[in-house]
């Protein structure tokens, strides 16, 4: 009986506490659950990525073929998500955004369904970059490895943007995106593509354009650029002509008239990232002979 007595008594010992796991508040439930993340910006991923989170990514924005830890990781269509599902068809728990992403009714849905949704400030300089990689590694318990890389990133630009100032001269630059169905817009101030160009020792022309517009034949041709940076559809020929040169006015400028239509990768062109040190090399040994490999 004493034996059937501490039988008894133990299996009810392991059944409470078998109920009790059980009744964990739901909380506790959440912090065991593996982080499944989504990131909608190549340069946030970029920065992930770099902090060794790739193996929670479980979906990425376009513009990220060019990050090996993704290969295979599924694709979200298009630049803004319209409704929440096919982002929620990957069971995410949380998603990262920058705020030019913004499409609040699709946000909503997320987090109404249950998913952690974390706003990155898009600010296109030096110091949001900073802040999204300080934002990156705070979310996966980084933070010295965060402060590493913004050493590092700080360390490459600067290397850089030395090597930019010593050059003789300021080429007057423009960059159209153009391709793709859509119309051939300039890239104005606050964009990223205007910093790129100011970084890689360039007079960025569409000073007086907010983002990305539109600019007339007039402006164009009065803007007078010395090179026009494209994308890599900017570059497709409608016959004979490339698209970006489609752009008003954009033939009867110094660049469209000497053929001065640039590209660079386009991982370069997504946003301002810890790859812009190197878009900037890139893109300044196009602007400036001899400049340094």
């Amino acid at each position: 009986m004493l034996h059937q007595s501490n039988f008894n008594r133990r299996t009810a010992l392991a059944l409470s506490l078998a109920l009790g796991a059980v009744a964990l508040p739901a909380t506790a439930w959440a912090q065991a659950k593996p982080e499944r993340w989504i990131v909608t910006n190549s340069y946030v991923a970029d920065i992930v990525v770099a902090l060794g989170g790739a193996p929670l990514v479980v979906a990425v924005g376009g513009g990220s073929d060019h990050i090996a830890e993704l290969k295979g990781v599924p694709r979200l269509p298009g630049f803004r998500q319209t409704s929440a599902e096919p982002m929620l068809s990957v069971s995410p728990t949380r998603v990262l955004v920058t705020n030019e992403w913004t499409v609040p009714q699709t946000l909503d849905q997320l987090r109404a369904a249950g998913v952690a949704v974390d706003m990155l400030d898009g600010e296109q300089t030096v110091a949001g970059t900073e802040k999204r990689i300080r934002t990156v590694a705070k979310l996966l318990g980084k933070d010295a490895q965060g402060e590493q890389l913004v050493s590092r990133f700080k360390q490459e630009l600067a290397e850089v943007t030395a090597l930019v100032a010593k050059q003789p001269r300021k080429p007057k630059a423009l960059f159209v995106l153009a391709g793709g169905g859509r119309p051939t817009l300039v890239g104005g101030k606050g964009s990223n593509v205007a910093l790129l160009l100011e970084l890689a020792g360039a007079d960025n022309v569409a000073k007086g354009v907010e983002g990305f517009k539109a600019m007339s034949t007039e402006a164009m041709i009065e803007a007078a650029p010395d090179f026009i940076l494209t994308n890599q559809d900017g570059t497709t020929p409608v016959d004979g002509v490339p698209v970006a040169l489609k752009a008003p006015g954009a033939r009867d400028t110094p660049a469209g008239k000497a053929g001065r239509l640039i590209t660079i990768p386009g991982q370069y062109l997504q946003g301002m990232g810890i790859l812009t040190p190197q878009g900037v090399r890139v893109l300044a040994r196009q602007l400036h002979a001899g400049f340094p490999a």
